[in-house]
């Protein structure tokens, strides 16, 4: 059985549709979304929408879908998130916001758990891009697997009695190991690479794979731009950064 794990969408639906026609290309049984389906992007609606459609086994809560479906003052987050996020809001449907208001923080299923931050306290939405900090996540890890996101950065840790992590493209998973595995982000990657990463679990190969998808970053740039949303935004899609 295949699984495809992914997050970080941030309302790229050109992003996310890239992906989702790769999936169908490998073959994927199954989805798990790590969170922040909103945010950032044009299209937020229509990649919520465009999820739920999908035969999806797990979905968590990320940031900025909090935010999003929240009428709380904004804090922590800079001047080009905080305007996208209110003009998420405004661009949401009630039952949207409702739908993202009701996600849980975690969930697991069998060996696998999801995450969009870090499982020791994932509402404050900290960052893994460390030994120290995937070993605290580590200490709340009761299944073999755990996915998250959040950094835009694809990473992953190991841990069978010391912790080793970093890059990685494909990974074989080892009997009595266990793994914090970074999925990266479909619609606004932060790794100087500018496409769309997504992993696929296969539980028949015991082996996680990092895939990495071109998609139409112009289209997606162009509606940034005529939805009134921060120009950088469109411009860091391009540097991957």
């Amino acid at each position: 059985m295949k699984y495809a794990i992914f997050g970080d969408i941030h309302a790229n639906l050109e992003a996310l549709q890239a992906v989702l026609d790769e999936t169908q290309r490998l073959g994927v049984d199954h989805y798990l979304c790590i969170g922040d389906i909103v945010g950032y992007n044009a299209d937020p609606g229509a990649c919520l929408d465009l999820l739920r459609s999908l035969p999806l086994q797990g979905v968590v809560m990320g940031n900025h879908d909090d935010q999003a479906s929240s009428d709380d003052e904004l804090v922590g987050f800079n001047q080009q998130a905080a305007f996208a996020i209110e003009w998420t809001r405004r661009n949401l449907t009630e039952e949207q916001r409702a739908y993202l208001r009701n996600l849980r923080l975690t969930m697991q299923l069998g060996k696998i758990t999801i995450v969009h931050a870090t499982l020791d306290s994932p509402r404050r939405w900290g960052y893994i891009f460390d030994k120290l900090s995937a070993g605290a996540s580590f200490s709340y890890q009761f299944s073999q697997l755990c996915f998250c996101g959040h950094s835009h950065v694809p990473l992953a840790f190991e841990k069978f009695g010391t912790i080793q992590g970093g890059k990685y493209s494909e990974i074989k998973i080892q009997p009595g190991h266990k793994y914090l595995i970074n999925v990266g982000s479909v619609g606004q990657p932060r790794d100087g690479d500018w496409r769309s990463a997504f992993a696929v679990y296969d539980t028949d190969e015991n082996r996680v794979v990092l895939h990495r998808i071109p998609y139409d970053i112009k289209t997606a740039q162009e509606k940034i731009i005529a939805a009134g949303l921060p120009e950088r935004l469109a411009a860091r899609l391009e540097r991957g950064a």
